[in-house]
């Protein structure tokens, strides 16, 4: 077990909320010694993933209100979560959730970091839209940046 791990959370067959998956895969291609997950965002299967780890990293789809592809980062302290991060999804009670139980069983990492793009489609279908696809690079770089330097 790599003490870094990168969590996809979302439903590839309900076009951008499949983004938080298509990131992580890209992300295993740049980082292939990192660990990747892909999850449905049920909070047990989120806690068992990123328990023990020192820094565990979440990908989501999140809608804020903001223009699609717009990339959100938040790092979960102490504090509760943004409300943007507390809106139902497709894919299961959510991160809130998640993370409450790890509190609660004093499993979360020590640093857990969220990033959320704000999707334009949330519909059936297996192809992001063009605005989140065409964010999904910067993200992908973004992150790989950040996971590089956590690891210096």
């Amino acid at each position: 077990m790599t003490d870094i791990v990168i969590i996809g959370v979302g439903n590839p067959y309900r076009r951008d909320d499949g983004v938080g998956h298509a990131a992580a895969e890209a992300l295993a291609d740049r980082l292939p010694a990192i660990e990747v997950v892909l999850l449905d965002g049920e909070p047990t299967r989120l806690v068992d993933a990123w328990e023990g780890r020192r820094v565990a990293v979440v990908l989501d789809a999140v809608r804020r209100g903001d223009p699609p592809g717009t990339i959100h980062r938040f790092e979960v302290g102490t504090e509760p979560l943004p409300a943007a991060f507390l809106h139902p999804s497709t894919h299961g009670a959510g991160l809130e959730s998640a993370v409450a139980l790890g509190r609660a069983l004093d499993r979360n990492p020590r640093e857990l970091i969220v990033y959320g793009i704000e999707p334009a489609d949330m519909t059936e279908g297996n192809e992001l839209s063009e605005a989140v696809e065409a964010a999904l690079p910067s993200l992908v770089n973004r992150l790989a940046e950040e996971v590089r330097a956590r690891c210096a």
